[in-house]
């Protein structure tokens, strides 16, 4: 699983800055670093287009390979 942090202003402002800190502590791992069992990563995206529900996390799963991925986007996030 890939979770992407939206990194454009209105989800900073909106506080995307602390869910990727607090997903990267959980995770133990630094950005773009994958898990030591090779299942998550956390990394950035530039926008999602859904400024308006801010911050935003899109998780890509590939547990399917690169043929059967899905994204599951979610919106209005919070640390909680």
């Amino acid at each position: 699983m890939w979770s992407l942090v939206c990194g454009t202003t209105p989800c900073m402002i909106c506080g995307s800055g602390e869910i990727e800190g607090a997903l990267l502590k959980y995770l133990g791992v630094e950005r773009n670093e994958v898990t030591k069992d090779g299942l998550f990563s956390v990394g950035e995206m530039e926008c999602m287009g859904c400024c308006v529900n801010a911050p935003m996390i899109a998780v890509a799963d590939y547990t399917n390979g690169s043929e059967g991925y899905t994204y599951n986007y979610y919106e209005d996030v919070t640390t909680q």
